[in-house]
This record gives structure tokens, C-alpha cells and sequence, in this order.
């Protein structure tokens, strides 16, 4: 292991191929480009300054994500205005619904970019990069219960809108597991 701040060529490797899931972390949390791209500097450069990795940090990713969570949330807590200067872009996650059902649904879009970033930023970990919840809880900083809450926040946020444009079907329930499908289909 490298010392005095250095990296190893494996670390920086590391870091390397986890840049575009960090990037897209950072889109989920700011819902800018602009601040994404300035919140990855800011990961990257505290990635590497570490001089030690968790063990159990199997691709370093939680790790990253931890460290760009805890820099957003302290840069929204020093500027609360943030999003009045460098306001959301739905655009962003129209790209992201591409091949999905809403493909092209602006509305769905600006929904999601309309979020909390909290709320964006575990829905994101969980469902995007399919984060256990004991992981999404601690790139969050939050107990179990807290992130719970955001979750299911956010699925009724979805379904508030879903019901206000009509497309709610009856009895719709959202999966709180997303792993429940995966061993359903085993």
C-alpha cells in the first residue's frame, strides 16, 4: 500500500473505472451538471487523498459514494440556496428514462429532478445501483428506519403523480425490495 498520500497504481485503477458510476451518483444528487461535475472533482480528490480502503469495500464504490453524499449534504447545509443558482435540469434524467416505458415523458422527468436530493440519492443507490439497504444506509448516514422513510417518501411522491395524471392503476404497489424480483425470476 502506498504511503504519504500516495496511490498505488491499483487504487488509482480503482478510482478509474468507478468514475462513471460516480458521475452518475453525482447527477442523481445535484440534478446539475455543472455541480456534478464539481462534486466529482471534489470525491475524486478525497478518494485520493485516502491512505486505506475498507476491506469489505468490494469495488470502492460505496466508499466513493459515502464521500460524495457526505460533501453534497455538507455543501447544501452551507448554501441552502444552491438549487435557486444552478436550478435542476430534467433533461438530465430524460437520457436516463431512454429505454424505459416513460422514454420521452418530459413530465416524468422533471418529476425526478423535482425530488429531494436525499430522496433522488437513495432511491438512486438502491434501485439504480442496486444497493442493499444496509448499504444505502450508510453512504447516507442514516438508521435503517430514516432510510425507510425516504424510500417509501418517494414511492408515494410517485404515486401521488401517477394518480394526479391518471395513470395510476388500482391496487398499484411499489416493490419495496428490489432483489424480491431477481429471486422471484430464480
Amino acid at each position: 500500500m502506498a504511503t504519504n498520500g500516495q496511490l498505488s497504481s491499483l487504487q488509482r485503477e480503482i478510482i478509474h473505472k468507478a468514475l462513471p458510476r460516480l458521475y452518475k451518483f453525482a447527477l442523481v444528487l445535484t440534478a446539475n451538471e455543472e455541480l456534478a461535475r464539481a462534486l466529482l472533482r471534489g470525491t475524486v480528490k478525497a478518494l485520493n487523498a485516502r491512505n486505506e480502503w475498507r476491506e469489505e469495500d468490494r469495488d470502492r464504490l460505496t466508499g466513493g459514494f459515502h464521500r460524495m453524499y457526505a460533501l453534497w449534504a455538507a455543501k447544501t447545509a452551507e448554501d441552502p440556496a444552491i438549487h435557486r443558482k444552478c436550478p435542476p435540469d430534467p433533461h438530465l434524467f430524460s437520457t436516463a428514462l431512454a429505454r424505459s416505458p416513460l422514454a420521452g415523458n418530459s413530465h416524468f422527468a422533471k418529476f425526478i429532478a423535482n425530488l429531494p436530493s436525499p430522496q433522488r440519492g437513495v432511491l438512486y443507490l438502491v434501485y439504480g445501483e442496486g444497493a442493499s439497504y444496509d448499504e444505502a444506509a450508510e453512504v447516507a448516514e442514516l438508521n435503517m428506519l430514516s432510510l425507510m422513510k425516504l424510500l417509501a417518501r418517494g414511492h408515494l411522491a410517485l404515486t401521488h403523480w401517477l394518480d394526479q395524471l391518471g395513470l395510476a392503476e388500482d391496487g398499484m404497489r411499489f416493490e419495496l425490495d428490489p432483489h424480491s424480483e431477481r429471486e422471484r425470476a430464480a
